[in-house]
């Protein structure tokens, strides 16, 4: 058996003592669906302040921000991810060795450094990747047709992602996705009327 080959059999075995799995589909979708939103509430702010007075501006502001709020939505992500998953580890190990009466080392605190590591990387990326979808049409469309596409491609994001949900507990679907797609709906309205008002 090769290097590489050992090497993925004794991660799996992690993932699996660990219920890793679990734990970093639970960051994606928490990671994924606050960057989302975050940006469209970035796009929209943008928007509805300087949007028509100073549609260049607001591209601007709509790019600048977008992208920076998404870096640092991902490192936020990591960082906080990586610490709270590092003490829910540590209390647990703790409790095990407190149970067992003796030190515990080896093969489960691999498995808790594998845990922790992919838990911090997931939830960085996810709003990374997340942010991404609606700032995607700023690059080649004007700012009208850019923030309506923004809002559709997020809408549609978060029906994917409420839909995935859904699959793994063999809820339908449609009622996964759209209670996904109501909170993205509701967060644009609340930021459409906020930006009219003032």
């Amino acid at each position: 058996m090769s290097r590489f080959s050992e090497r993925l059999k004794e991660l799996k075995f992690h993932f699996a003592l660990t219920k890793s799995g679990a734990i970093a589909r639970r960051y994606f979708v928490i990671g994924a669906f606050d960057g989302a939103l975050t940006i469209l509430g970035v796009i929209l702010g943008a928007y509805v302040v300087e949007g028509h007075a100073h549609p260049e501006l607001a591209m601007q502001l709509i790019l600048g921000a977008g992208l920076a709020g998404g870096i640092a939505l991902a490192v936020s992500s990591t960082v906080g991810a990586y610490e709270a998953e590092r003490v829910e580890h540590i209390l647990s190990h703790q409790h095990l060795e407190k149970a067992m009466l003796r030190p515990v080392e080896g093969t489960r605190k691999d498995a808790m450094r594998v845990s922790i590591t992919v838990s911090a990387i997931v939830h960085g990326v996810a709003p990374l990747l997340a942010a991404f979808v609606p700032l995607v049409p700023f690059f080649f469309m004007s700012l009208d047709n850019a923030v309506l596409t923004a809002i559709i491609l997020t809408l549609a994001f978060l029906f994917v992602l409420g839909a995935y949900l859904g699959s793994l507990i063999k809820e339908m679907i449609v009622y996964t996705g759209l209670r996904f797609v109501i909170a993205g709906l509701a967060t644009a309205i609340v930021l459409i009327l906020l930006g009219g008002s003032s």
